[in-house]
């Protein structure tokens, strides 16, 4: 190994102080450059424009990338205790829900929109069903649109169903979301 570095060291001197070389070849240089640039893409959470009145229930942390979202206290007889969020009850069943928006960018790319995906991180109790846009979750993730622009809030709805036979409980989700560039 010395000898080669050695071998290197004289080589490049010779290169750099040899005056005849250097006459007779004109000076050029070549650089080759090559960089791979990875494209990036962000999601937040907002508050729709109409948080605060029913069906929109406003973010705790909006604008970030990780947002929480109170849907109240419900049950089959009586309706939620949160004015913004939206009560449905049926003979069965009973669904609370609140609506947000997605803003998704990207950098470096020339994907015209992005697919959006979610999962929930825990299997839901027997007789819940936690949805978004209508779409029940699981935790393994489902698409839930295909075609999204970029830049613009995309409205979102999150909510959950609960069957009447459901005993008394908190019920509590973290809901992943997975934007994809198409």
């Amino acid at each position: 190994m010395k000898g080669t570095g050695l071998i290197r060291t004289c080589f490049i001197a010779a290169i750099c102080v040899s005056p005849a070389l250097a006459a007779s070849n004109p000076p050029t240089a070549q650089l080759l450059f090559h960089a791979n640039l990875t494209s990036s893409v962000t999601l937040v959470f907002q508050n729709n424009p109409n948080a605060g009145s029913t069906g929109y229930c406003a973010l705790i942390n909006s604008g970030a990338n990780f947002v929480g979202l109170n849907l109240g206290n419900a049950s089959q007889v009586v309706p939620d205790d949160q004015a913004c969020v939206r009560y449905l009850s049926g003979s069965s069943s009973y669904t609370v829900s609140s609506a947000f928006d997605v803003v998704v960018t990207i950098t470096n790319s020339r994907s015209p929109s992005y697919s959006l995906a979610a999962q929930i991180s825990t299997a839901s109790p027997s007789g819940v069903t936690w949805t978004l846009n209508g779409t029940g979750l699981s935790t393994s993730f489902k698409t839930i649109q295909t075609a999204n622009p970029y830049v613009s809030p995309i409205t979102q709805t999150l909510g959950v169903n609960v069957q009447r036979a459901v005993a008394a409980q908190t019920l509590f989700e973290s809901v992943n979301f997975l934007a994809t560039a198409n």
